[in-house]
């Protein structure tokens, strides 16, 4: 029998490729440790498979069930699913992960859910399972644990916190309790189109550190992690990698907030590690310990650094606290663009404060940057959403922007199906999509014609930073959802997905 069922539930896109849920698999080596039999469950949060846990839980009556919630579109399958338990079982359901830490007592009102977990859940999750296995849903007793949230006579309860794990090398990810197949994928980076193809045919994803010192007002570090960089010693790092070789895995991506935190650390796993990889890195380290440095991560395989570049204008990057200037930026494209190493870098606009001056300055520096070499990619620019608790959101706040109150709200918000924020120049909306179809193929549709004709409008738009009147973008999308909606699918992912 199993005594706890953790799940992550992902919006039902179809073919898309799931990341690897590195919450509950951490979660289920804390709990294996503890004597706790679990069973793992991360999938499309369809119909089908919110049956498939019903059933589960009937069969095996677990101590409770764990959701991993994060903030995103993928909130509606996991409410769906807690309600649909409480409609035919009496599993305590509990709430964890990036969600309910920024957001607890929004997310502990709500009746389906009886608990939620702030924080990192390692030791929380144990406590817990503990606790309801010998008393339930004793109140006197959930009180005593650190990090968690409960309902007594209808009012809220938020424990105190519980203190940062002291040693990240105690935990693993369970990869025994999923198919770790499921997650090699290959030469993709992100597991969409998007971005720079990577070598090998299994690419494997691995975090070896939590948080980051730096103070970005956009970043949930501020609220979730408090600045703090905590990380595994590269023996640890080095032991999991070999574990993922016995898999067959050829490259690694760090996903890691910011992997080169602490460079020694950083180093000492790559010389070690004899594969090719990936991963994040701030522009400003790289500009600072110079080619050396950049030649080093060259001998030593490296495909591609990520770079939050985030804008292209002095002035945002000042008022986002990036502690980022744009020479160094650029150098570091330079650098790496003359090593070899694929740079991909993000920027983001609608940024409360910013001006359609800076704008313009952004997208001309994304052009500026793409012309050094075939080595740069850049993605479309990413209108900002605020994350609760952090300082620009608070800034979004006094400019008008309303956070959300429900979970619908934040789904809605993450998945942009919402009026721009009052601060944004209405022309924002429609930039990342110009830049997306200005460089699409179009060679997969039985008639690219009408797109290729989209894409040519897109090109002249992008080249003039004209976005008003995009009747290009409303007429063929009500054309296009009409045809998803009786069966064409494909046809309309292929411009607006």
């Amino acid at each position: 029998m199993t005594d706890v069922i953790l799940v992550k539930l992902e919006p039902d896109f179809g073919s898309h490729k799931f990341a690897p849920p590195f919450g509950i698999l951490y979660l289920a080596d804390s709990l294996e440790k503890r004597g706790f039999k679990v069973k793992l469950i991360h999938g499309s949060g369809n119909k089908a498979n919110i049956a498939s846990i019903i059933s589960s839980l009937e069969r095996e009556n677990p101590i409770f069930i764990g959701f991993s919630a994060f903030t995103s579109s993928s909130l509606i399958p996991t409410k769906r699913a807690s309600i649909e338990i409480k409609k035919r079982v009496k599993t305590p359901v509990i709430w964890g992960g990036l969600h309910s830490t920024m957001l607890p007592e929004q997310t502990l009102q709500n009746d389906f859910i009886d608990i939620i977990a702030i924080g990192e859940g390692e030791e929380t999750i144990v406590e817990l399972a503990e606790c309801i296995k010998n008393d339930h849903l004793n109140q006197n007793q959930l009180k005593n644990i650190k990090g968690v949230g409960f309902k007594k006579n209808g009012k809220l309860h938020i424990n105190e916190p519980r203190p940062f794990l002291k040693n990240l090398d105690d935990y693993s990810p369970a990869w025994h309790l999923l198919d770790i197949e499921k997650y090699l994928y290959a030469g993709k980076n992100f597991y969409t189109e998007i971005g720079s193809k990577l070598r090998g045919n299994r690419v494997s994803a691995m975090i070896t550190s939590r948080g980051c010192p730096w103070q970005c007002g956009y970043c949930y570090n501020q609220a979730v992690n408090k600045r703090r960089f905590r990380f595994k010693s590269a023996q640890k790092v080095a032991e999991e990698i070999d574990y993922l070789k016995k898999f067959g895995v050829s490259t690694i991506i760090f996903e890691d907030d910011n992997f080169f935190a602490s460079k020694n650390r950083a180093l000492e796993i790559i010389r070690a590690m004899n594969i090719p990889w990936s991963s994040t890195i701030r522009a400003d380290y790289v500009a600072k310990w110079g080619e050396e440095f950049v030649k080093e991560l060259t001998e030593n395989q490296c495909l591609e650094l990520r770079i939050g570049a985030e804008s292209g204008s002095q002035r945002t990057l000042d008022l986002i606290k990036k502690d980022l200037k744009i020479e160094q930026i650029k150098k570091t494209v330079e650098l790496c663009s003359k090593y070899d190493i694929k740079t991909l870098l993000n920027f983001m606009i609608g940024i409360p404060g910013e001006h359609w001056t800076d704008v313009v300055e952004t997208l001309s520096f994304m052009d500026e940057l793409e012309k050094i070499s075939a080595h740069v990619s850049i993605g479309s620019p990413a209108i900002y959403i605020p994350w609760p608790g952090t300082f620009l959101s608070r800034v979004a706040e006094e400019k008008g922007f309303h956070l959300p109150n429900t979970l619908e709200g934040w789904a809605n918000t993450w998945a942009q199906r919402i009026k721009i924020a009052p601060y944004m120049d209405r022309r924002i909306k429609f930039i990342g999509y110009y830049k997306s179809i200005a460089r699409k193929e179009f060679k997969d549709l039985p008639v690219p014609i009408f797109a290729n004709w989209l894409k040519r409008i897109a090109k002249w738009r992008w080249k003039r930073r004209f976005f008003r009147y995009p009747l290009d973008y409303y007429i063929p999308a009500f054309f296009l959802r009409t045809l998803r909606r009786i069966g064409f699918k494909g046809v309309s992912r292929a411009l607006y997905d």
